[in-house]
């Protein structure tokens, strides 16, 4: 049995998720400062609070983590471990996994032999996991043959 393969948090995706939010709040308010009326400061109000919202949410479930070096991935001989969104899958119940490019990060997809609570695929977003998203991939994959020869 071989040591399990452990991806911690991204911290440079987690900064710039929290740094872009701040922004957009900062935009919108120097846009409403310039404009005196009372119905437009209860929309800011509204959305301000949403903006921060997110804001303690992406901290907490992000930032914190990703600075305190916790693994967000795991992959072992038994299957992946996906700690964002506490979600545990055998290599045996897994039919097929592919990789969708995006924008700015990949996502893992992953399709189910049965249908499970979450449904017949899972993924597993790249975006907030350490390392390339090419490699990570071919990791899960290369692993996943493996299992797949025994």
């Amino acid at each position: 049995m071989t040591e399990p393969l452990l991806y911690p948090y991204s911290i440079k995706n987690s900064v710039a998720t929290v740094l872009i939010v701040a922004i957009l709040m900062l935009l919108i308010f120097s846009n409403m400062a310039a404009i005196n009326s009372v119905l437009i400061w209860i929309v800011y109000g509204i959305s301000a609070f949403v903006f921060l919202l997110l804001l303690i949410l992406l901290i907490i479930k992000r930032l914190l983590p990703a600075l305190k070096g916790d693994i967000a991935l795991e992959v072992s001989d038994e299957g992946i471990v996906d700690y964002i969104r506490n979600i545990s899958i055998a290599w045996g119940d897994i039919k097929k996994i592919s990789l969708i490019p995006g924008r700015s990060a990949s996502t893992v997809r992953i399709t189910l032999k049965w249908e499970s609570d979450y449904g017949d695929q899972m993924t597993i977003p790249l975006r907030w996991i350490k390392g390339k998203d090419a490699e990570i991939y071919d990791t899960i994959f290369s692993c996943y043959e493996r299992h797949e020869l025994q």
